[in-house]
C-alpha cells in the first residue's frame, strides 16, 4: 500500500510543478470546454433551418458568386464589351482564363463570372469556395460545390468563425485581467443571441468578425507586451478583416493607440537616451511591419481591388472603386429603393442601441455591458489603477458606435464586432463587483471582530 502511495503521489506532484497548474486553472479549463461545447451546439444545430430555401438575399447572392468562381468567364455587363476578346487574345490556350491576380481575366473575380455589384471582400468567398471543393471531394457529393448546397458550407464556416470568437474572447480576458474574466466573457458570448443567429447565415459577417477580434487581440498584446510578433499578428488579421469587409478599417486606430501607449514613456526626460531610442525605434518598426503585412495580406485575399495582371500590378481597379462608391451611396440614404425605405424615421444611435439591447444581447447582458463600458470610461477619466487595461475595448466601442450609429442603414450585423467587447467588459464588471463585495465582507468581519 505504501509503495502504491509513493508511486501515485510523487509523479503527480512533479507534473503539477512542471505544468504550473492550480486547481483553479483546471476548473477554468473544464468549464471552458463546457462553454465551447454548449456554444458549438447552439451554433451548429439546425444549420439547414430553411430547408434549402435561402430566405436571406445576401446568401442567395454570395452562393451564386461562390458557386461560379473558377468556372468559365461570363461577362454580362454591357460596359465590358470586348473584355472577353481581350482575355482570349491574352490567354488563347486557356479560353481567356487568366491568373489569380489578373482582375480583368481571372475566373475567381466575381465581376468575370456574371456577378454585378460586389460590395463585400473576397476572402470569405474564397474560403467557402475552397472548402466546398474539399467537402465535395471528401464526401463524393458534387452538389456542395454548386448553388444547391454551397450555402451549407458557408453556414458551417460562419459557425466555426463564431466558435473561434468565443475562444479569442477568453484569451483577451486572460490577457487583460485573469482567467475568471476570460471564462465569464466566453460564456456570455457563447450565449449571445445575435452571434448564434449570425452563425446560421452564409454571409461575410461572422468570418470578418473573427478576423476583426483577432486583430483587436493583437492590438491589446501590443499594449501589454509591445513585441514585434504582436504587431505582425495585428497586420495579418487586420489585412484579413479588410479583405472581408472594408468597413473594418477603423481598427487601425487601435494599433496606433496601443503603440502610442508603448512609446509614451519616451517623453520622460529622465529616461536614458539609449532606452529612449530603443523604445521609439522598436515600436516604429512594429508599425511599419504591421502596415506592410496588412497590405500584403489584403493584396493576396482581396486581389481584385487591384488591376494586376501580376502580383505587382498594384494600380487600383476602377470597378472595385466604383463598387465602393455605390455601396457608400446605398447606405447614405440618398438611394431611392424599397430596401432603403425601412430606415425612414429611425433615430440615429437610439435605434441600433435599442436593437442591440432587446434582440442582440438581451436586456440583462446589454445593461451590464453598457454599464461596465460607462464604468470603464469613468475609471479612465479618474485615472484609477489598472484603468488602462480596458482602454482599447472601451475606445473601440466608442469609436465604432459613433461611426456606424449615424448611418442611414442601421442593419444589426454591422455592429457584430462590438458584441465580443461588450462580453469582455460585462465579464470584467461582474467579476470586479463580486471581488469588491467579498473584500468589503472580509473587511466588515474584521471590523466586527
Amino acid at each position: 500500500m505504501r509503495m502504491l502511495e509513493s508511486v501515485s503521489s510523487s509523479p503527480v506532484k512533479q507534473k503539477q510543478i512542471s505544468l504550473g497548474l492550480t486547481r483553479g486553472d483546471v476548473l477554468v479549463g473544464v468549464l471552458l470546454i463546457f462553454v465551447m461545447v454548449l456554444g458549438g451546439y447552439f451554433r451548429f444545430v439546425g444549420q439547414n433551418w430553411d430547408d434549402f430555401v435561402r430566405f436571406h438575399p445576401d446568401e442567395r447572392f454570395l452562393s451564386g458568386v461562390a458557386a461560379s468562381m473558377g468556372g468559365a468567364l461570363n461577362f454580362t455587363d454591357s460596359d465590358l464589351e470586348g473584355q472577353y476578346q481581350t482575355c482570349l487574345a491574352r490567354y488563347p490556350d486557356n479560353a481567356g482564363r487568366g491568373g489569380f491576380f489578373d482582375a480583368q481575366c481571372s475566373p475567381m473575380n466575381p465581376h468575370n463570372n456574371g456577378s454585378g455589384l460586389m460590395v463585400y471582400g473576397t476572402l470569405p468567398v474564397f474560403l467557402v469556395r475552397w472548402t466546398a471543393d474539399t467537402v465535395a471531394q471528401v464526401t463524393g457529393d458534387p452538389s456542395y460545390g454548386t448553388y444547391t448546397s454551397i450555402h451549407l458550407v458557408g453556414r458551417m464556416l460562419s459557425a466555426l468563425a463564431e466558435m473561434g470568437v468565443i475562444l479569442v474572447v477568453f484569451f483577451i480576458g486572460v490577457q487583460l485581467h485573469d482567467k475568471w474574466v476570460g471564462l465569464v466573457a466566453a460564456a456570455l458570448y457563447a450565449a449571445t443571441v445575435f452571434s448564434i443567429q449570425q452563425a446560421h447565415f452564409w454571409t461575410v459577417d461572422a468570418m470578418s468578425n473573427l478576423f476583426a477580434i483577432l486583430a483587436i487581440w493583437f492590438a491589446i498584446r501590443v499594449q501589454t507586451e509591445g513585441k514585434l510578433v504582436s504587431y505582425l499578428g495585428f497586420g495579418l488579421f487586420f489585412g484579413m478583416a479588410l479583405a472581408s469587409r472594408i468597413n473594418t478599417a477603423p481598427l487601425v486606430v487601435l494599433l496606433l493607440l496601443a503603440a502610442g501607449l508603448r512609446m509614451l514613456p519616451a517623453l520622460d526626460r529622465r529616461l536614458a537616451w539609449q532606452e529612449h531610442g530603443n523604445l521609439l525605434s522598436g515600436n516604429m518598426l512594429g508599425l511599419v511591419l504591421a502596415g506592410a503585412l496588412t497590405l500584403l495580406t489584403f493584396r493576396i485575399f482581396n486581389p481584385y481591388a487591384f488591376n494586376g495582371p501580376g502580383f505587382f500590378g498594384l494600380s487600383l481597379n476602377p470597378r472595385w472603386l466604383a463598387d465602393l462608391s455605390e455601396a457608400q451611396h446605398l447606405v447614405s440614404g440618398n438611394a431611392e429603393s424599397p430596401p432603403n425605405w425601412q430606415w425612414a424615421g429611425r433615430t440615429s444611435y437610439l435605434f441600433p442601441f435599442m436593437n442591440m439591447r432587446l434582440w442582440g444581447m438581451g436586456v440583462l447582458f446589454a445593461g451590464v455591458g453598457w454599464g461596465a463600458w460607462v464604468w470603464s470610461g469613468w475609471r479612465l477619466i479618474r485615472g484609477r489603477a489598472g484603468a488602462l487595461r480596458n482602454l482599447l475595448p472601451f475606445f473601440f466601442i466608442l469609436m465604432y458606435f459613433a461611426w456606424l450609429g449615424k448611418l442611414w442603414v442601421m442593419t444589426m450585423r454591422y455592429y457584430l464586432p462590438m458584441y465580443p467587447m461588450f462580453a469582455l467588459l460585462a465579464a470584467w464588471g461582474l467579476v470586479e463587483i463580486v471581488r469588491r463585495t467579498n473584500r468589503m465582507d472580509i473587511a466588515w468581519r474584521k471590523l466586527a471582530a
